[in-house]
């Protein structure tokens, strides 16, 4: 069902929050998929796998915005005919949030696996920061932050320890910003952080650039 009255959104962003409560057969019966989006549920090879791909759709829905409008590269980023959207979900809870200009989203739950592979995202400048706080809840954010800012700049190959650099957070804070070193360009992106229900929701927004020279 869709949890339209808990979060708040950036000014130029829509969001939808869906909890995952329905089996995938009622899930098929609240929206109407394109033949393509017939095949690629199949693909789906779990239950929560195509639970998931619903309900992110069913979110984009309740959104105002008919799935006939959206539509896959061969990458699989989603893309809409007019404006930007995003998609993601955990095994409770799927995503979508709109936008006029670039725009990513993730949400994950709380796991102790975040631990483990740590130093495969952590940029050198975050280790400061990250010291004083709760480690599988900040770095739950952080891997967040930066799957969102890499949906929201398509950049094939983006090293998330290397290019980019979330700057300093609290958990209470839900607003943050981050840095991304691409290579003749400085980009900054605005990020929006919401923790419920043991999970980490960022959106990634309002993306800059600037030349290096």
């Amino acid at each position: 069902m869709p949890l339209t009255n808990h979060f708040t959104a950036p000014n130029n962003c829509k969001l939808a929050v869906w909890k995952i409560e329905e089996s995938e057969e009622d899930l098929k019966q609240k929206i109407t998929l394109t033949l393509k989006q017939r095949h690629a549920l199949t693909e789906r090879k779990t239950v929560h796998g195509r639970q998931g791909y619903l309900a992110v759709r069913s979110a984009l829905v309740s959104m105002g915005i008919p799935l006939k409008e959206l539509s896959t590269t061969e990458e699989g980023v989603p893309q809409l005919v007019e404006g930007f959207c995003s998609l993601s979900h955990s095994d409770l809870y799927a995503t979508a949030v709109y936008a006029k200009e670039q725009v990513g989203i993730d949400i994950e739950a709380y796991r102790p696996k975040i631990l483990r592979i740590a130093k495969k995202f952590v940029h050198k400048n975050e280790l400061a920061f990250l010291q004083g706080l709760d480690q599988m809840k900040a770095l739950t954010r952080l891997w967040t932050a930066k799957e969102a800012i890499y949906k929201a700049l398509k950049k094939a190959g983006l090293s998330f320890s290397e290019q980019i650099e979330v700057l300093s957070f609290d958990l209470n804070d839900s607003n943050g910003s981050a840095k991304v070193y691409l290579q003749e360009q400085l980009c900054t992106v605005q990020l929006q952080f919401s923790t419920f229900d043991q999970h980490e929701l960022t959106i990634a927004h309002s993306i800059q650039y600037e030349s290096i020279d």
